[in-house]
């Protein structure tokens, strides 16, 4: 009989019984459980199950494969909370695709939604070049007949939350073409802190690391394991924390396998499972307290490794780089010696020196293999310019990523910090907070005490308005700051106060509650707004435009915003650069309108087409400053949008208002809106015409503000 047929022969008996093989004793062999990171006890059990082929019937056999889904076993058995009784392992003959399946089935009735689960698989993998997508290969599957395939759909199904109802599910794949899994759906790395764990616990989560990405992987790696595993049980080795999730360990593997690898390991969420954003699983530690001892940071050890795993990982670029390059440079120097012979070949025909294979045939095969070698090397150096891209931007993709997590965790350190000094029950810890707080980063230990300014400054750091943000971020902030204080400041105009007759009759022939009643108002020197404020000044302070339409422009008036909005604009103009504008008063808007308070129709001139645009032209108003300005150098007082003052409106308040800068009266209720806008009633466009009255919280596309500001 031969081998192949003792092979089947095995395969079918052992199929035959795999409920055998299987079935899992339903006992605990744990005493205690964790706790987790919420403080409660651990609820569900993790699950592993192990699969792993060297033996292929059909395929090339693989040297470390078993090797690797032992080691993964026994690391987790030995310093992990896990259950024997929960382990299932599948090698070799055992690993056939209706033993697989029948696992995953079997923990589809056995799995309860508060356990874990962890899959480790150690094979061939396949992508299938007609439907493109990737593949395990089982023990017995042949080369060509993809129905004996597990494909990587239908992993993913049984990962599904309506399949196994696991709370988490990490799926840990060291096969070629492991990547399939995610096809665009991996993430940066999040920042491990304590806030990140509870929520990882708490939420569900489908996962899955792999060992490369659409391309081959290596099968050699260290003492008899993958490269890919040697680093898996490496990180599960090394961890000291009580918890470990697999953004941790996908960190450790990647560093390890980047260096000693042309592979690129993967890590992400498997889309449509179930997952939820967040959610990772959970290795707990076996005589762990509980507790993850990082309150105050990183250590500076962690961080010196992060950055010596950098550096290593520029210089086997580097390497490799060169590798590539001495490949290059011996298939150029082939090619070469090619063309050397098939110059001397061409010498030698029709010359006494002609040697018997100086053929046709033999001038053909040099072209042919000239063809081929040239075709080789332009692959060889497409190639190298490709994988040095990949290697260049993936390096910059981790310095970029090592720092906004050291960064993100400095932060969470300070505001731990300033939260402690600033509860009345932690005064008489800051002492013990400053030195928690820099005990992690030696450089600091010279920092004057409470500095945290200095403090930031020596980790590329600043505080800004709260936030803690890099020096360039800080500096590129300021610059905006005063770039804006400078354009709003010199758009302000200069008024010299003054006695004048406010209100009176308006000329249009308007009665009711907005005729005014004309009276002496006497004002001091004050500054207000050359234009209304844009459009574009209101985005670039407050991120987004009221406005209703996305044709107006930055240097539309701003509209459709409330009295309550404008005062919120003003409130973060004047934290951003200290100064005190505000609303104009009605007695400063009016005299300001009328050119320092001259007999005016219209805000500058009796003639409106000169300074105001026509009314029903546009919607919402135009460009600030295209008309004429007045007396005074300010424009659009008429004929663009209305303006909220900052007087609360009362009728009669014309007839008793204090002779020397009246403010309106001295309760709240509806704001008064003065000057014209286009589209209103043309009967109350006049520089004296009170002709609005707003609740504080309403918003009329018709309605905008300019600033006012003292002299000061």
């Amino acid at each position: 009989m031969s081998m192949r047929l003792v092979w089947l022969l095995v395969l079918f008996l052992l199929a035959a019984n795999a409920g055998t093989v299987l079935a899992a004793p339903d006992q605990r062999g744990l005493s205690a459980r964790p706790k987790a990171p919420t403080g409660e006890e651990v609820k569900g059990d993790l699950w592993l199950v192990t699969i792993g082929i060297n033996y292929y019937l059909n395929w090339p056999r693989l040297k470390t494969a078993v090797n690797d889904a032992k080691a993964v076993k026994e690391t987790l058995l030995k310093r992990y909370h896990l259950d024997p009784a929960r382990v299932v392992e599948l090698t070799d003959e055992k690993a056939t695709r209706k033993n697989i399946l029948a696992a995953f089935r079997d923990l589809a009735r056995k799995v309860k939604p508060d356990d874990s689960l962890l899959v480790y698989y150690a094979g061939h993998g396949h992508i299938d070049s007609i439907t493109g997508k990737g593949s395990w290969i089982p023990v017995e599957s042949g080369t060509d007949d993809p129905s004996a395939w597990i494909s990587n759909r239908d992993i993913t199904d049984y990962r599904n939350i309506n399949a196994i109802k696991a709370r988490h599910v990490l799926l840990v794949s060291d096969s070629c073409f492991s990547g399939d899994f995610f096809r665009g759906n991996r993430g940066a790395l999040p920042t491990i802190n304590d806030a990140f764990l509870k929520k990882a616990y708490t939420r569900s989560s489908r996962q899955a690391i792999s060992s490369g990405g659409l391309e081959p992987v290596s099968d050699a790696g260290f003492g008899g394991n993958s490269v890919f595993s040697h680093f898996l049980v490496a990180a599960l080795n090394n961890n000291r924390n009580p918890y470990l999730i697999p953004s941790e360990i996908f960190s450790e593997i990647k560093s390890g396998v980047g260096k000693n690898a042309s592979q690129l390991p993967q890590f992400g969420d498997l889309h449509g499972t179930g997952g939820q954003d967040g959610g990772e699983l959970i290795l707990f530690l076996k005589g762990s307290t509980g507790t993850r001892l990082q309150d105050m940071g990183v250590t500076s050890a962690a961080r010196q490794k992060e950055l010596e795993q950098l550096k290593k990982m520029e210089a086997e670029a580097a390497a490799t780089k060169a590798k590539e390059q001495q490949e290059i440079a011996r298939k150029q120097a082939e090619l070469d010696a090619l063309d050397k012979q098939i110059a001397e070949m061409k010498g030698r025909l029709g010359t006494s020196a002609a040697r018997s294979n100086d053929n046709l045939n033999s001038i053909l095969a040099m072209v042919e293999q000239k063809e081929t070698q040239a075709k080789r090397l332009e692959e060889l150096r497409k190639q190298r310019d490709a994988e040095e891209l990949k290697r260049q931007q993936e390096i910059e993709r981790l310095k970029q990523e090592a720092i906004t997590q050291r960064h993100n965790k400095i932060a969470d350190n300070v505001a731990k910090f300033q939260k402690i000094v600033q509860s009345p029950y932690g005064k008489d810890l800051k002492d013990s907070a400053w030195d928690a707080l820099i005990a992690n980063y030696p450089e600091a230990k010279n920092i004057a005490r409470y500095d945290l300014d200095g403090f930031l400054a020596l980790q590329g750091l600043g505080l800004d308005k709260g936030d803690i943000i890099t020096l360039a971020e800080k500096m590129q902030r300021v610059q905006q700051r005063r770039e804006f204080e400078n354009r709003i400041a010199g758009e302000m105009v200069l008024v010299k106060g003054g006695c004048f007759e406010m209100g009176g009759k308006t000329d249009f022939g308007r009665k009711g509650e907005y005729d005014t009643f004309e009276h002496e108002v006497c004002l001091s020197d004050f500054r207000i707004g050359k234009y209304e404020v844009t459009r574009g000044q209101w985005n670039a302070l407050m991120g987004q435009s009221s406005s209703e339409h996305a044709l107006w422009l930055d240097n539309n008036p701003i509209n459709n915003v409330s009295w309550n909005d404008a005062q919120l604009f003003i409130q973060k103009l004047n934290l951003l650069n200290g100064k005190h504008y505000r609303l104009p008063t009605e007695a400063e808007w009016e005299y300001a309108c009328r050119s320092g308070g001259k007999d005016e129709k219209y805000c500058g001139s009796d003639d409106f087409d000169s300074i105001a645009h026509d009314w029903f032209k546009y919607e919402g108003g135009t460009t600030v400053g295209l008309k004429k300005a007045n007396g005074l150098g300010i424009y659009d007082m008429t004929g663009n949008v209305g303006e909220w003052v900052q007087d609360t409106f009362e009728r009669d308040y014309y007839s008793k208002s204090p002779r020397e800068n009246p403010k309106g009266p001295g309760y709240e209720g509806n704001k008064v809106v003065r000057g014209t806008v286009l589209g209103f009633a043309p009967q109350c466009v006049g520089s004296r015409c009170r002709w609005l009255a707003r609740p504080p919280d309403k918003k009329d596309k018709y309605v905008g503000f300019r600033l006012a500001a003292p002299v000061e």
